[in-house]
């Protein structure tokens, strides 16, 4: 449960949102509330004023300072909000770029294992539910409070007859185990909301698979199967709703019970006027609203808790090094073994690879090259051994320096849409002309050609200029010739042999195996030199 409420901490610590922003909405939500309050108690005190005084005299100057609260309470409610929300769209900003800057840390396998659509849901639907952190729950949580605190002052010292010192301590005991205990129960509702949410994506992922199977099960007559599992999926989705509901309706009993105590306790107060005992009773009362307040905005933490759980669950990637690009660009696989899926893909390899030389690395398809590639250039981890730059570990090097000097290409080149020109030089610094690139390729494109309306060997060729842009001392080329013909595949290694830079290619393609130095076979999880 520690663990939950540090969580919160943590998103409201990477919120870190400018000071006079947060003091702007503080301090916007306590007069904002405070002047409810006031309204609350002024209205009662002036109709028991008016019974016991009957001239409009008396009560004129109580009346003007009733309206000129309920004239202020709309627009000061509205700056609450306004500031409030500021300062949440702020928080999103910073968490969203907090979530850009984790999943752009993800290797493949972690990519692979989030649905694109589950890491938008994540950047757009989790972050605005944490935004609520601000709205919802420490802007009211620690308003209410104050205003908790000042009522209990008031009550303490405005009695013109009698100490109400008593009434106050007892108005303040009350108030402080109302906080306390729904506290409490928010801990225990936030275990009862996980449970609620690990049914609902039980009950989810039971309809996905569901409606694979059922037509199957259809043509066998045994539907039945498929009913029961749907009705046991939905059978736990309403056990986890309604002890949740059973734990919310505990949370409104104890707001309940500790609001009437509250006005009861105005029966130990010494002797005073009626106007001062009603006043008092009517701050006793307005008790009911803050501790609903109170346990509303718990109940938003609650809420809220789930999203901040989802984006953390993001965060296990480990950073990478801050080494810079090593001058001997030999490199090495040393032991390395790759596992896929359960399946050992490549057991204990050794390989070193000069600077300058073009490997061809080949082998049947499903075979585990792409992972091979993929390992090599350190988008995804081996599941032991270790494969380096010189003396340095990849995941020693900084992230910038290994994709300056290491670029990667795959077979499917998923660029950024745009216009293409764009698109080669987008986020990289260039240190060729891609126009020139581009035209010795064969692609003659302007400022309106865009990357999505190529063909997919265009899109290659692109994709082949972008990895040139920055010059890199190796290059990582998965069935680069791909919807290539055997002009265009001849153009592709000239211009990459121009280069002089080392050069590692999956192929199948007898054109780039001739052109490489040296040709590796991929086979039964060992690597194998091929001789020509």
């Amino acid at each position: 449960m520690n663990h939950d409420v540090a969580r919160l901490r943590r998103w409201l610590q990477r919120a870190q949102p400018p000071r006079v922003a947060l003091a702007r909405a503080l301090v916007a939500g306590f007069v904002a509330t405070a002047t409810n309050v006031a309204l609350l108690v002024g209205a009662v005190a002036l109709l028991v004023e008016s019974a016991t005084r009957p001239g409009l005299r008396a009560v004129a100057v109580v009346l003007i300072v009733i309206e000129l609260f309920a004239f202020l309470r709309s627009p000061l409610r509205f700056s609450e909000r306004l500031a409030a929300h500021r300062l949440g769209y702020a928080a999103v900003t910073r968490w969203r770029r907090w979530l850009v800057e984790v999943i752009g840390q993800l290797n493949f396998s972690q990519w692979r294992a989030y649905a694109s659509g589950d890491l938008l849901e994540r950047a757009l639907t989790d972050t605005d539910e944490l935004q609520d952190l601000w709205l919802r729950f420490v802007v009211p949580f620690v308003d209410t409070i104050a205003v908790l605190v000042l009522g209990d002052v008031v009550v303490a010292v405005l009695a013109p007859e009698g100490h109400w010192w008593a009434y106050a301590l007892i108005l303040l005991a009350l108030q402080l185990l109302g906080v306390v205990g729904l506290s409490s129960l928010a801990r225990v509702e936030l275990t009862l909301d996980r449970e609620l949410r690990a049914a609902r994506g039980n009950y989810r992922a039971q309809l996905v698979e569901l409606s694979a199977v059922t037509p199957e099960l259809a043509l066998l007559r045994r539907e039945e199967l498929a009913e029961l599992r749907s009705a046991a999926a939905v059978a736990r989705v309403e056990r986890a709703e309604g002890k949740l509901r059973r734990q919310r309706r505990a949370s409104n009993a104890l707001v309940v019970a500790l609001s009437l105590l509250a006005v009861g306790a105005v029966t130990t107060h010494p002797r005073t006027s009626s106007v001062w005992l009603v006043v008092a009773a009517v701050i006793g009362l307005a008790t009911y609203e803050a501790l609903s307040t109170i346990r509303l905005s718990l109940h938003a933490a609650v809420e809220v808790s789930g999203g901040g759980e989802r984006l953390e669950a993001l965060a296990t990637s480990p950073r990478r090094g801050s080494l810079p690009w090593p001058l001997t660009t030999a490199l090495q696989l040393i032991d390395v073994t790759l596992v896929e899926d359960e399946r050992v893909l490549l057991e204990r390899a050794d390989l070193t690879i000069e600077p300058g030389v073009r490997v061809a690395i080949t082998g049947e398809s499903g075979v585990g090259k792409s992972t091979l590639l993929r390992a090599i250039a350190a988008l995804d981890e081996v599941s032991s051994g270790t494969i380096s730059v010189g003396s340095v570990r990849l995941n020693d090097l900084s992230e910038v320096e290994l994709r300056q000097h290491l670029t990667y290409v795959p077979s499917e080149p998923g660029l950024t849409r745009g216009f293409a020109i764009d698109v080669v030089t987008l986020g990289r610094p260039s240190t060729r002309d891609p126009h020139d690139d581009l035209a010795a390729l064969g692609l003659v494109t302007d400022r309106t050609t865009r990357f999505e309306e190529l063909s997919r060997g265009e899109r290659v060729r692109v994709a082949v200029v972008r990895a040139l842009v920055t010059s890199p001392d190796v290059y990582v080329l998965d069935e680069l010739t791909a919807g290539l013909g055997r002009e265009e595949t001849r153009a592709v290694l000239a211009l990459l042999g121009s280069t002089n830079a080392t050069v590692i290619v999956a192929t199948h393609d007898q054109d780039v195996m001739a052109w490489c130095d040296v040709v590796v076979e991929l086979r039964e999880g060992a690597l194998s030199r091929v001789t020509r």
